[in-house]
């Protein structure tokens, strides 16, 4: 996954707490963080809140402890209709993957079987153009993020 390119809340992080990790996601580090919340006022995307118990900001860390392993993120894994999906853009959205039903049927399925069946986007998804792809807004950082949506009408910036 590559880097975004200047991010608003690495840029004001006074501790260096926000940072680009080495692949490419954007994190923090709770033990430089101070709590001062310049990052989540710097969010374009406000994905970012104060955990108030900790008094250090948080967000979604995409499951970097799972992706590392090769696993899909949480979201992903666990979402019952399949509709999210996890790959580096740079290979391509056909190239996603989620869960997929495992190939073994009945009494020999094991855990393993389950947790490791993945399917690609382009096996199961009808086809789309590129006006049913739609990005996060771009505010200076180029985000990697992206929606395919059909028959619905989007409602962020391009």
């Amino acid at each position: 996954m590559p880097a975004l390119q200047n991010p608003e809340c690495v840029k004001v992080c006074p501790t260096e707490a926000s940072h680009i990790a080495a692949d490419g996601t954007i994190q923090i580090d709770k033990s430089k963080c101070i709590g001062c919340q310049f990052c989540v006022m710097a969010c374009p995307y406000n994905v970012r809140c104060l955990n108030e118990d900790e008094r250090v900001v948080e967000k979604c860390t995409l499951c970097t402890q799972k992706t590392a392993q090769g696993e899909l993120p949480q979201c992903v894994a666990q979402c019952g209709g399949r509709a999210r999906f996890f790959g580096d853009l740079d290979e391509g959205i056909d190239n996603f993957e989620c869960p997929a039903n495992p190939t073994k049927q009945g009494k020999g399925v094991s855990y393993d079987d389950v947790h490791n069946a993945r399917q690609k986007y382009s096996d199961i998804a009808k086809p789309y153009d590129a006006s049913d792809v739609h990005h996060l807004p771009n505010v200076g950082n180029n985000p990697k993020f992206l929606y395919v949506l059909r028959g619905r009408t989007w409602q962020g910036k391009e």
